[in-house]
């Protein structure tokens, strides 16, 4: 287990140690623009697997993928006119947004849903990890499930250290609002999880 501070300048070399734990099969904690978040490569069900262990998470609770451009959107789901709107207007952005999956994207992951919740995550460690692989990354908030989002890496640490490989020390917002997360249906916008963004802030684009 290795912890890395990047609260004030990521560290390339350090970067380096990352990508080949995640290309290692190895699960990372890092920061977002909400929380703190848990997460390895989403194309792999034995990854996927010890993210639910980690969190001790029922299987009934899909994870939500992250990826840095609108491209890798496409390539492992289905996007309307209306989320394409979603997409361009609040991401990189704290929202998470419920689209139709493409088989590449396991039932692991979505609990045995067609959909799948995306996001690409507004903050320069998050993007600079997604950036530097070319597969999704399953991610949860760093917790125990039934337990409170933590601001503080040394309990997530004491928490996780038993599946972790790198933990990364960073900024996050200090409200600890997760991301919204929206579904389209029937071209309305159907809110299944309050956030940082509103249901009104995405009506009006749309």
């Amino acid at each position: 287990m290795q912890v890395f501070d990047w609260t004030n300048k990521i560290n390339k070399n350090e970067l380096k140690e990352v990508i080949n734990a995640l290309n290692n099969d190895k699960l990372i904690v890092f920061p977002t623009e909400t929380v703190y978040g848990i997460g390895g490569n989403a194309l792999k069900l034995d990854v996927v697997d010890k993210i639910y262990q980690a969190k001790n998470r029922d299987y009934s609770k899909p994870f939500t993928l992250m990826v840095n451009n609108i491209s890798k959107i496409k390539d492992i789901a289905y996007v309307s006119v209306y989320e394409e709107k979603i997409i361009n207007n609040f991401m990189p952005g704290p929202i998470t947004l419920i689209l139709k999956k493409k088989d590449c994207i396991s039932n692991l992951v979505t609990s045995g849903k067609d959909t799948v919740g995306i996001r690409i995550p507004n903050h320069d460690v998050s993007l600079s990890i997604l950036n530097s692989i070319n597969y999704p990354l399953a991610t949860s908030s760093a917790n125990i499930s039934g337990r409170v989002n933590n601001s503080n890496i040394d309990d997530i640490i004491n928490d996780l250290k038993d599946y972790v490989a790198i933990f990364i020390k960073g900024n996050i917002s200090n409200n600890l609002l997760a991301s919204t997360v929206v579904e389209i249906k029937t071209n309305k916008v159907n809110i299944l999880r309050e956030g940082i963004i509103s249901k009104e802030n995405i009506e009006r684009i749309l």
